[in-house]
């Protein structure tokens, strides 16, 4: 059951009238935002530990050109609470669908950036998804994961072996150290500042590879990439131009990661151009 509470206020620069509401879905409140105008619906999904407003120049330069943009915080960012048990990418899809279902979306543009291009694709590459979709933007999008060579794998391999002895009752009081150790060095500042929830979260979601989906995406997509991002480098849109039927590559030049946030300039007159 999803109930909803909406509270309208006006922003004075710009002006653009912003819907602030608390969805209930399931019981779990949901932080959204309803902005813009009466236009096409613009559906922005966020990066892992993201949250909406770190996109407000995005969603305000949108709403003044009168998209309706619609966004919410997932649940461990921003205003929204964590979830009792870990999520899998199917559930931040249902979730999805679920906010726009009772915001009255039933046709949109995803917009995601990195951790939401995984629900992104999931959308667009999926055969029954309700929503119609005719143009997408990924920006440093998730969904590609490389080939490991043989010394990660022997890596891997390895800290495997490390967690078991680490982590078993007879083993523990002897490799638990050295395990956790090894377990802080290897882990991403994401990874260090989660909680054990959506540290399992990230576990479930990282490993998902979309690249089987891709060839049969119909909609128009723009890929927007960081020049100089390492979190999901330049190569991995190269992949998703290759692979994305018709698929277009802009790469802001000097920009890493949020590369709209490094050359705004650049970013939104790619932006402009597409919608």
């Amino acid at each position: 059951m999803v109930e909803y509470i909406v509270e309208g206020r006006q922003r004075p620069n710009p002006p653009v009238q912003v819907n602030a509401l608390t969805l209930l879905i399931d019981g779990r409140p949901v932080n959204a935002l309803d902005t813009g105008g009466d236009g096409e619906a613009v559906l922005l999904l966020h990066g892992w530990a993201a949250p909406m407003t770190l996109y407000q120049s995005i969603i305000d330069r949108l709403a003044q050109k009168g998209y309706r943009v619609v966004s919410f915080d997932m649940p461990g960012v921003g205003q929204t609470p964590e979830p009792e048990a870990p999520l899998t990418v199917q559930d931040y899809v249902a979730l999805t669908l679920a906010v726009c279902r009772e915001m009255n979306v039933s046709s949109c543009i995803p917009l995601a950036h990195s951790h939401g291009g995984r629900i992104a694709l999931s959308l667009l590459g999926g055969p029954d998804c309700p929503i119609e979709i005719k143009k997408a933007v990924l920006m440093g999008s998730t969904g590609v994961v490389p080939p490991k060579p043989s010394g990660v794998k022997l890596r891997q391999m390895g800290y495997r072996a490390a967690k078991a002895l680490g982590t078993a009752p007879l083993t523990r009081p002897i490799f638990g150290t050295m395990y956790e150790a090894l377990r802080d060095k290897r882990a991403s500042a994401d990874y260090k500042a989660a909680s054990p929830v959506m540290r399992q979260t990230m576990n479930n979601v990282l490993p998902a590879d979309f690249t089987h989906l891709m060839p049969g995406i119909r909609a128009q997509v723009l890929l927007i990439w960081g020049e100089l991002d390492t979190a999901t480098p330049l190569d991995r849109g190269r992949t998703m131009e290759s692979l994305i039927p018709g698929a277009g590559l802009a790469v802001i030049r000097g920009a890493g990661h949020f590369c709209f946030a490094d050359n705004w300039p650049q970013f939104s007159a790619v932006l402009d151009a597409f919608l």
